[in-house]
């Protein structure tokens, strides 16, 4: 349904997704956030101190529940429809936001593996919610630092893919004003 005319809002009908992609959407941003933020908050704390350690084990607590949380969310995604693009956007438009979303799946599934890799190819347990999780695995120092540093740059792609996607989100919302966002509230 799309209603203009020179004095009101021009209005368009988006079928939303699943309730259960909304929400698997919701919680991996939350996750995310939480991931975030016990990572850059436990810099405030000097290294060897408990605190510092309890930053690392909410991240990657946080980690593993986003992993755990993609992967529902691609069983979801694969055994439901999706809602059909919007009417009227340019072809190019439907193409990058598969593109976009398939880079964020990538990225949101990568970043919790390459950390565990990283923690376990170190020799260390998984904390994950106040139990140690061991992934079978030899010590190796070098893939250890190397799964680390794709992990911290991959840090960086989720940034800019999360800002992109939001920006791209808002400018359906305020500038095209299609009502896009309400698909996935």
């Amino acid at each position: 349904m799309h209603l203009t005319s020179p004095h009101t809002l021009s209005l368009t009908f988006q079928p939303k997704y699943s309730l259960a992609m909304r929400a698997l959407h919701w919680l991996v941003f939350l996750g995310a956030v939480v991931a975030v933020a016990a990572v850059e908050f436990r810099d405030v704390f000097p290294k060897g101190s408990t605190e510092r350690a309890a930053m690392m084990a909410i991240h990657e607590s946080a980690g593993i529940t986003i992993l755990v949380l993609m992967l529902l969310r691609l069983l979801v995604r694969v055994s439901q429809p999706l809602p059909p693009p919007p009417a009227g956007d340019p072809r190019w438009m439907d193409r990058a936001a598969s593109a976009m979303h398939f880079v964020l799946y990538v990225l949101m599934l990568a970043m919790p593996v390459l950390g565990m890799l990283a923690v376990a190819w170190k020799g260390r347990t998984i904390p994950v919610y106040g139990f140690q999780l061991a992934l079978p695995l030899a010590i190796n120092e070098p893939y250890s630092k190397l799964a680390k540093e794709i992990h911290e740059t991959g840090a960086t792609f989720v940034y800019i893919f999360v800002g992109l996607h939001a920006a791209a989100a808002l400018w359906h919302q305020f500038v095209l004003k299609d009502r896009l966002l309400r698909r996935m509230i």
